[in-house]
């Protein structure tokens, strides 16, 4: 093992105490950053194993370039001293100042959503609801002259159906038009029903994932 001067373990000391202040400030953050996002608790472990990875290799570059790296007793007595001396003395303050920050940035993001909601969302749903008024309007009214016209010529189909119905009526049966028609309209019916169910599906996962914007947006009380 080389020779280390009185001068190069100082400032191996100075390294370490700054690096278990360091890791103090970021595990106060990280844990903040936790508790206002809300993370499962499943991935807790995991963002453990990465924060002590992280840690690893940091001090290990401090202690590079304070002694190229050989390990000394007074290198964990300086991580010890950094981070007590960090906990007594600016835990609380890095608490309140992450806090302050993430709940500024979760603001902002409300912020965003909210307008984004506003400029965009709402005129979209304003003008899909006018169409929408506006289509059922005018199906109506297609609906009462369409019931109207029948109405009205009600007497000539009768009259065309006692002219033509001896030769129509054999054709239509032989080539099995009602059963056509049947499987026509029960598809047309199954593919309305899709696009609703499709519709109602899409609405509920969107109304989903607002909720959940919204609560890990929430401020944490």
């Amino acid at each position: 093992m080389s020779h280390l001067s009185l001068y190069s373990q100082w400032m191996t000391l100075f390294f370490m105490t700054v690096s278990g202040a360091t890791l103090g400030v970021v595990y106060d953050s990280y844990r903040v950053v936790a508790h206002q996002l809300r993370f499962p608790r499943w991935s807790l472990p995991l963002f453990d194993v990465v924060y002590w990875l992280a840690a690893t290799w940091f001090v290990f570059q401090m202690l590079v370039k304070g002694n190229q790296g050989e390990l000394r007793f007074y290198i964990f007595l300086g991580l010890a001293i950094g981070a007590y001396a960090y906990y007594l003395l600016l835990s609380k303050a890095t608490v309140s100042i992450a806090t302050w920050i993430v709940q500024a940035a979760k603001a902002v993001v409300t912020f965003l959503l909210r307008t984004l909601y506003v400029v965009i969302i709402v005129p979209i749903k304003t003008l899909g609801l006018f169409l929408l008024a506006i289509a059922r309007f005018v199906l109506r009214i297609a609906i009462f002259l369409g019931k109207l016209v029948l109405k009205c010529t009600q007497p000539i189909w009768w009259l065309v159906r006692w002219l033509f119905a001896p030769l129509v009526v054999p054709l239509w049966n032989r080539w099995g038009m009602t059963e056509r028609v049947v499987r026509w309209w029960t598809g047309l019916l199954r593919r309305i029903q899709a696009v609703s169910d499709g519709y109602k599906r899409v609405k509920n996962q969107w109304r989903v994932l607002l909720n959940k914007i919204w609560k890990w947006i929430r401020p944490t009380k």
